[in-house]
C-alpha cells in the first residue's frame, strides 16, 4: 500500500493507516482509486464525489482520499470487492475520457500485480451456520429438557438437510469440466474413472463415493429411436462408472443422468452442482431435462469461452433466462481469460455486458433484467478468479443476506420458539400445583379434562371438515383452451412478423430468436393463468382454515402449510422443445404466409390441448388439500400428547405436593430452574 501511495502522492503522501479495509461497489472503487494530485481538485469540486464521501462518511480532503485508496485495495485483496468489476469500470473511466491513459494504465498494472488471498470457507464463521449451529445446539438442549421429540426432530431435519442447486450450463468448448474442476478443487469431471460424456450428472456431498445411473423409462427410449430395454436405476463404484458412461458402450444411450456422490468441502454445506449436457444437445429429452434442472436451481452458471464469447446461441440462452427462469440468479462467467490482455479481456466483458442489453431490447424484454446478471472472468489452468467466484456463490448461498439461507433460519426459529413456550408453560402448570395445595391441583387436573374433552369434540368435528374438504376442492372444470387461445394468437403474429421481416430483408431466419419469443410468449401466459389458479386454490383452502380455526386455536398454536409456496413449487412443468422443433420445420417449408399462419394455429391449439391442465391442475389441487390435511392432523396429534403428557405431569406433582417433603422442594427448585433456562432458550433463539 506504501508503494501504491508513494507512486500517486509522491512528497504529498499522508501517514496512513495501512491496515484499514473498506469494501464498496466497483464503480466508486475505481473512482477512488483514480484520484492523484493532477485531478484532486477537480474531483473535490464535483457533488457527486462529494456525495461519495459523505456515504462513507467521511469528510473530502486527501488525508480521507488516502486513506480510502487503501482500505478498497485491502478490500480487493481480501476479495471483498471484485477485481474484474474494478478494472472493468477504469476501462470505461478511460474510455469516456474521465481518466487519462497513463493513470488507467498504471492503475490496471498494479491491481493485477497484487496477491488475492486464498477463498476461506469455514462454515463457523459464515451467517447460516452460525445459526444453524446455534440453533442446532438449542435443539439438544430442548430434547434433553423433555421436549416435544417428534416435532424438535422434524424441525431440525429440515433445516440440516437442505439443499442449494447450482446448474452449468454453456456451448461446447466453454470449458465447463476445467472450471468445474477448478471451482471443486479436485479433477473429478473428466477423470480417467469419470469420463466426459453427454449425460446430465448431479454431484451431491457424500462421506463414502458412489455413483447413481439412472435410465430413461421406456417411453422415452422409444421417443429417442432406441430399442426398448426394462433398465432400472443402479448404484455402482465410481470406477465402475466408465461401463456406463463411455461412447463405446451401448448402454450409454440408455443413460438419463448420473448421481455422483462424493466428499468434497464445496459439497459438504449442502450445494449440489449440476453439470449440464449443454446447449449443444441434439437429444430432445436431455435438453428437456436440463431445463427441469435450471427452472429448480437456486443458481446457474452459464460458461462463455472469453475469446468466443457473446455468440448467438449464448445470448438466446442468456435472454431467455432472465425472462423466463425461475432460478435465484445468472451468473455468466468468461473461461480461458489467460488467452487475453487485461485490457482485451475488459473489452471482452463490456461488449459482453452491452451484448445482453442489445439482445434483451431486440427480444422486446425489459433491458433492466440486464442488471440483474453477475459477470466473472475466470481460468481454471492459471486460477485466475476462481476464489472470487467460490467466495461469491459462498456468500449468496450462506450469507446474512441470502433469502433462502433466511428462510430456512427464521422457519427453524419458529418451530423452536413454539416449542420452548410449550415446554415453558407446562412447567409453570407444574410449578403452580406445586406451589398450591391439594384443591388447586385438583381444579388444575380438572381445567386439563376439560381441555381434552374439548380437543376430542373439536378433534371429531374437525376431522369430518376435513373429510369433505377434498370433496369441495374440486377443479376438473378448469376450462383452460378458450382463455389461452387469444394469446397463443398473438405470438403467432410475432413469429409470422419475424418471418416476413427476415425474407424481405432476404436474411436467414433466426430459429434462436423464433424459439425465445415463443417460449416467453406461451410462459407469459401460463404466468398469469397458474396465478389465477394458485389464487382460487389458496383462497379456497384459507376459506376452510377459517372455518377450523376456532377449533384449531383451543389446541395451540402451530406452523399450517404454505399454499401458494406448495402450488409454486408443484406447478406443471411446461416445455416447448418439441413444439418449437415443429414451428421450425413449418417455417423451414416455405409455405405462404396465409397457409402458415393457419398451420400454426393449428400447432399451438394442439399444443395447448396435450398439456391437459385441467386434469394436472386439479390433481395438483388434490395433492396440495392432501398435504394441509396432513398437517394438520399431525399437529392435532402432537398438541393431543403434549396435552396428555401435561396431565400426568400434574398427576406426579400432585402426587408429590401429598408428600409435602425435601422431594417436593427440590422438584420446586428445579422447575424453576427450568423455567431460567428457558426463558435464556428463548432470547437465545430470537437472537439468531
Amino acid at each position: 500500500m506504501s508503494e501504491f501511495l508513494n507512486e500517486v502522492w509522491g512528497i504529498g503522501k499522508l501517514y496512513i493507516d495501512f491496515k484499514f479495509k473498506r469494501a464498496t461497489n466497483p464503480q466508486i472503487a475505481a473512482i477512488i482509486l483514480s484520484v492523484n494530485p493532477d485531478n484532486y481538485d477537480r474531483y473535490i469540486s464535483l457533488n457527486s464525489f462529494k456525495s461519495i464521501f459523505k456515504s462513507l462518511e467521511l469528510d473530502v480532503n486527501e488525508y480521507s482520499v488516502q486513506l480510502m485508496q487503501v482500505g478498497v485495495l485491502n478490500a480487493v485483496i481480501a476479495l471483498e470487492i471484485r477485481l474484474s468489476s474494478i478494472l472493468e469500470a477504469l476501462n470505461e473511466l478511460a474510455k469516456n475520457e474521465i481518466i487519462r491513459y497513463q493513470n488507467y494504465e498504471f492503475l490496471t498494472k498494479f491491481l493485477n500485480s497484487l496477491e488475492l488471498k486464498e477463498a476461506q470457507f469455514d462454515a463457523s464463521e459464515l451467517t447460516f451456520h452460525k445459526n444453524i449451529n446455534t440453533l442446532n445446539e438449542i435443539y439438544s438442549e430442548l430434547i434433553s429438557l423433555g421436549g416435544l421429540k417428534t416435532r424438535l426432530d422434524l424441525a431440525y431435519e429440515n433445516a440440516n438437510n437442505s439443499k442449494f442447486f447450482i446448474a452449468v450450463t454453456g456451448v461446447i468448448n466453454a470449458g465447463k469440466s476445467s472450471t468445474l474442476n477448478a471451482l471443486m478443487n479436485q479433477k473429478i469431471l473428466g477423470a480417467s474413472n469419470i469420463p466426459e460424456t453427454a449425460n446430465l450428472s448431479v454431484l451431491t456431498y457424500s462421506k463414502e463415493p458412489f455413483a447413481k445411473v439412472d435410465f430413461w423409462d421406456k417411453e422415452a427410449q422409444i421417443s429417442m429411436n432406441l430399442e426398448p430395454k426394462d433398465l432400472t436405476s443402479k448404484t455402482v463404484a465410481i470406477n465402475e462408472l466408465k461401463n456406463y458412461t463411455t461412447a463405446a458402450n451401448d448402454i450409454s444411450k440408455f443413460v438419463k443422468e448420473v448421481t455422483l456422490g462424493i466428499d468434497l468441502e464445496i459439497l459438504k454445506d449442502g450445494i449440489n452442482i449440476v453439470d449440464t449436457p449443454g446447449l449443444d444437445d441434439a437429444v430432445v429429452l436431455r435438453e428437456e431435462l436440463t431445463k427441469s434442472y435450471m427452472q429448480t436451481s437456486d443458481f446457474i452458471l452459464h460458461l462463455m469461452n472469453a475469446s468466443q464469447s457473446a455468440t448467438k446461441k449464448d445470448m438466446s440462452f442468456i435472454c431467455n433466462t432472465l425472462k423466463n427462469g425461475k432460478s435465484g440468479g445468472l451468473i455468466v462467467v468468461l473461461t480461458h481469460v489467460d488467452k487475453l490482455s487485461k485490457d482485451d479481456l475488459a473489452e471482452v466483458l463490456a461488449y459482453t455486458r452491452s451484448s445482453v442489453q442489445t439482445e434483451l431490447k431486440e427480444y422486446g424484454f425489459d433491458e433492466s433484467l440486464g442488471e440483474d446478471v453477475e459477470y466473472f472472468c475466470v481460468s481454471a489452468t492459471q486460477n485466475i478468479g476462481i476464489n472470487e467466484l467460490k467466495n461469491y456463490l459462498y456468500d449468496k448461498f450462506f450469507g446474512a443476506n441470502s433469502p433462502k439461507a433466511n428462510l430456512i433460519i427464521d422457519n427453524y426459529k419458529k418451530e423452536l420458539l413454539n416449542v420452548t413456550q410449550i415446554i415453558k408453560d407446562s412447567a409453570f402448570d407444574e410449578l403452580s400445583v406445586l406451589n398450591g395445595d391439594a384443591k388447586s391441583s385438583s381444579l388444575k387436573l380438572d381445567s386439563l379434562n376439560l381441555e381434552i374433552t374439548k380437543l376430542n369434540e373439536n378433534l371429531e368435528e374437525i376431522n369430518i371438515e376435513l373429510a369433505n374438504l377434498l370433496k369441495k376442492l374440486d377443479y376438473s372444470d378448469t376450462n383452460e383452451f378458450s382463455s389461452l387461445k387469444n394469446i397463443a394468437s398473438r405470438i403467432k403474429d410475432r413469429i409470422i412478423s419475424d418471418v416476413k421481416y427476415a425474407k424481405s430483408k432476404k436474411q436467414k431466419v433466426d430459429f434462436d430468436r423464433l424459439g425465445v419469443i415463443c417460449e416467453s410468449g406461451f410462459n407469459d401466459m401460463f404466468v398469469d393463468f397458474f396465478r389465477d389458479f394458485k389464487h382460487r386454490v389458496s383462497k379456497d383452502i384459507d376459506s376452510a382454515y377459517e372455518r377450523l380455526k376456532l377449533k384449531l386455536n383451543a389446541s395451540g398454536d402451530f406452523a399450517i402449510l404454505d399454499i401458494k409456496e406448495y402450488l409454486e413449487a408443484n406447478m406443471p412443468a411446461i416445455t416447448y422443445t418439441n413444439l418449437k422443433e415443429n414451428i421450425f420445420e413449418l417455417i423451414g417449408s416455405n409455405l405462404d404466409f396465409e397457409l402458415l399462419a393457419g398451420k400454426l394455429n393449428a400447432k399451438f391449439d394442439e399444443f395447448i390441448a396435450s398439456l391437459e391442465l385441467s386434469k394436472s391442475l386439479n390433481a395438483l389441487a388434490i395433492a396440495c388439500s392432501s398435504e394441509f390435511i396432513d398437517m394438520i392432523k399431525a399437529n392435532l396429534k402432537a398438541q393431543k400428547e403434549a396435552l396428555f403428557a401435561k396431565e400426568q405431569e400434574i398427576k406426579k406433582s400432585s402426587q408429590l405436593l401429598e408428600s409435602r417433603g425435601k422431594e417436593l422442594e427440590d422438584q420446586k427448585a428445579n422447575l424453576e430452574e427450568k423455567i431460567e433456562r428457558l426463558d435464556k432458550i428463548y432470547s437465545r433463539i430470537s437472537a439468531c
